[in-house]
């Protein structure tokens, strides 16, 4: 018996892992878009979606050779570079991180989640004059409302604090 996966075309099972993903159903979406990275005919747009979900089941390599995969194909790509960045973060790797987050900002100077956590990284680090120049942007540039704004007000506050408490 065929799969009836398999008379869906590209298009069609990407949207639907889509779906599937929107909706929780990591597995099913999964399911749907393995065979859409497979090999050297990977579907371009279906790797960040893979990438997020294996990002999502801590299968960390796995989530990095998509978008180490997508980025090959657009390189310009900030939201997947952020996204990169962040599976790196996550696992305690700052350097590289920091290194794609700065790429991103030479690209998107303005781009919220970079800037908030390549202040937090310079915070952490000690390095206070290069989180104060990044939250400042970050403060200047983008909407109030923004919840990268928030964080970096009170990354700033805590910054304060901590200098006044020495």
């Amino acid at each position: 018996m065929q799969d009836p996966a398999e008379e869906l075309e590209r298009d069609e099972l990407l949207a639907l892992a889509r779906r599937d993903a929107e909706a929780g159903r990591v597995e099913e979406a999964l399911r749907k878009l393995k065979p859409l990275i497979a090999g050297d005919g990977a579907l371009a747009e279906a790797l960040p979606l893979a990438a997020r979900i294996y990002a999502q089941l801590d299968l960390v390599e796995r989530a990095r050779a998509c978008y180490r995969k997508y980025l090959a194909a657009r390189p310009e790509a900030v939201l997947e570079s952020f996204e990169l960045g962040m599976t790196y973060y996550e696992k305690g790797d700052a350097g590289e991180a920091e290194k794609l987050w700065h790429g991103v900002l030479e690209r998107s100077p303005t781009h919220p989640p970079a800037l908030f956590y390549r202040a937090l990284l310079a915070a952490r680090a000690g390095r206070a004059p290069d989180a104060r120049r990044d939250l400042e942007v970050l403060i200047k540039a983008v909407p109030a409302d923004n919840l990268y704004v928030t964080r970096g007000k009170e990354l700033l506050q805590e910054m304060d604090s901590q200098k006044g408490a020495h």
